[in-house]
């Protein structure tokens, strides 16, 4: 049986992804952060219900140690690692005007360090292992078209979409893959936060009017997309129908941008 991780799990798009991969035959490692362990405990719960099997490890990602010591904790525990979901991540809706170094660091370090910690460690597990593996990351669309609401955390995910490119040359040769997903707007708690940011510019108190109407989810299929639909991505990504596919960051958001 496979066995993948996936990080920032406990809910949204992550939780999505770590169910879809434990019904597609992964062993799969539920992570966040510590404050989110009994919402570990219930994306487990609900794997295990189905019938599938899943192990929950806190870790931070922005953290080295911790990063080394939830891949660790995988391998002890199922053998092996073939797939990493870089998956959290965070939002911080400051203008440039208003930001803060620490806003910027704090951004970078769990958008983008993150990556690189979770890419380079499980990397170095699957070369280990001798027999490739897939690295996918959660980059945006806010990494081909960024808004102005929120720089910290677009810049972040064009540099996902650059590490991206670069890993995919350097991993080739081990036979491990590199491709990241760039969802548009998803109904979650991360989406919410860009509407009541939105909300607040524009002097407005129905946050939930204002994500209907906003213009992030006017799409061509005109359907709003849920973390199930990312999901269905992230599961081509981590399978063997892409085996052939690296260096890529693929948009899934209805149709609003086009790369």
């Amino acid at each position: 049986m496979p066995v993948a991780i996936v990080t920032g799990a406990s809910r949204g798009i992550g939780r999505a992804i770590a169910i879809r991969l434990a019904s597609d035959g992964f062993s799969v490692v539920v992570n966040d952060i510590v404050p989110q362990k009994s919402l570990i405990d219930e994306v487990i719960a609900e794997i295990k219900a189905a019938g599938h099997e899943a192990h929950g490890v806190t870790a931070d990602v922005s953290n080295e140690a911790q990063v080394q010591a939830m891949v660790d904790e995988t391998v002890a525990k199922y053998g092996e690692l073939n797939v990493i979901v870089a998956n959290a991540g965070i939002l911080e809706t400051s203008t440039l005007l208003e930001m803060t170094v620490e806003k910027w660091d704090r951004t970078y370090a769990i958008n983008t360090r993150g990556v690189f910690l979770c890419w380079t460690i499980a990397a170095k597990q699957m070369i280990k292992q001798g027999h490739g593996g897939k690295l996918v990351a959660a980059c945006s669309i806010s990494g081909y078209r960024p808004s102005g609401k929120a720089p910290a955390y677009c810049s972040s995910k064009w540099a996902v979409r650059g590490l991206t490119q670069t890993a995919a040359l350097e991993f080739g040769q081990y036979g491990i893959t590199c491709n990241s997903y760039c969802p548009g707007s998803v109904k979650t708690d991360m989406s919410r936060v860009f509407a009541e940011r939105l909300a607040a510019d524009k002097g407005l108190k129905d946050v939930e009017e204002v994500y209907k109407t906003s213009s992030h989810r006017t799409n061509a299929i005109q359907h709003e997309l849920f973390p199930e639909d990312i999901a269905g991505l992230v599961s081509f990504l981590s399978g063997k129908d892409s085996n052939r596919m690296t260096g890529q960051s693929i948009i899934c958001d209805g149709g609003i941008y086009f790369s």
